[in-house]
C-alpha cells in the first residue's frame, strides 16, 4: 500500500501558505496539507493528531519558527521539522540544524526540492535547498571545538564531510569528485564511525556545531 503523508504547515502569510500547500499537494505521497497562522496553533494541533512532517516559516508572530521548532523537538522528537525562510543567513541556518531541523529551504523552493527534502527527512538525512547551499558553501571553516574524534579525519574524508554539510547526497558527491558512489559511501561510513554517530543528521549537526570543517 502506498504511503500517504499528512503535512502541517505554519506561515502567517496566507498567500504564501496557500502557494506552498499547492506545491506540496503536487507530490504524489502527500495526501493532506493543513495550514496554520503561527507555530503555537500548529503545536497545539500536534497535541491532538500528529502529522508525518511539519513545515515552519522562520518568521512568524506568537511563536516564531525557532520557538516552535524547539517546542516540537522537546515534545515530539520523532516528527521531522523542515524550516522555510526567505533568510539565508548562515547563523540562522546552523542554529536551526543544531535545534533539530531536518531541512532548511528557501521559500522559492521548487516542488522537486520540497519532495527531496521530505524524502531526506524520512531517512533522517538533512536537506538544504539550492539557494541555501549557495549561502552555506565555503562558510564552515573554523577551529575544532569540544568534540573529540575517535580517529583523525583524512584529507579526502574532510572534503566529503564538507560536501555533506553543504547538503550534497553521496551520489552528487561522487559525480563532483569523480569517485564511485560506493567509494563515497565507504568514506561516509568511516566518517560517521570517527564521529561516533549513526545518522547523517547527527553527523552534520556535530560538524556544524563544532566547526570541524
Amino acid at each position: 500500500m502506498e504511503t500517504k503523508y499528512t503535512i502541517y504547515l505554519a506561515d502567517d502569510h496566507e498567500l504564501v501558505a496557500q502557494g506552498l500547500s499547492t506545491l506540496l499537494l503536487q507530490i504524489q505521497e502527500v495526501e493532506k496539507v493543513v495550514t496554520f497562522k503561527n507555530g503555537k496553533e500548529l503545536f497545539q494541533a500536534c497535541m491532538n493528531e500528529k502529522p508525518n512532517f511539519v513545515f515552519l516559516d522562520y518568521e512568524m508572530p506568537v511563536w516564531d519558527g525557532k520557538e516552535t521548532l524547539t517546542q516540537l523537538k522537546n515534545n515530539f522528537p520523532k516528527i521531522p521539522v523542515l524550516m522555510l525562510s526567505m533568510l539565508n543567513e548562515k547563523s540562522i541556518i546552523k542554529e536551526c540544524i543544531n535545534l533539530g531541523a531536518s531541512a532548511y529551504l528557501h521559500k522559492d523552493s521548487s516542488t522537486e526540492e520540497l519532495h527531496e527534502a521530505i524524502k531526506s527527512a524520512s531517512i533522517s538525512e538533512i536537506y538544504f535547498s539550492n539557494e541555501v547551499k549557495k549561502a552555506l558553501s565555503g562558510t564552515l571553516k573554523g577551529q575544532t571545538g569540544q568534540l573529540t574524534l575517535k580517529e583523525e579525519i583524512s584529507e579526502r574524508e574532510m572534503e566529503i564531510l564538507k560536501l555533506l554539510c553543504d547538503g550534497l547526497s553521496p551520489k552528487e558527491i561522487s559525480e563532483k569528485l569523480f569517485l564511485s558512489q560506493r567509494t563515497v559511501e565507504t568514506h561516509k561510513t568511516n566518517i560517521m564511525h570517527k564521529f561516533d554517530v549513526n545518522s547523517i543528521a547527527k553527523l552534520i549537526s556535530l560538524a556544524i556545531k563544532n566547526r570541524i570543517v
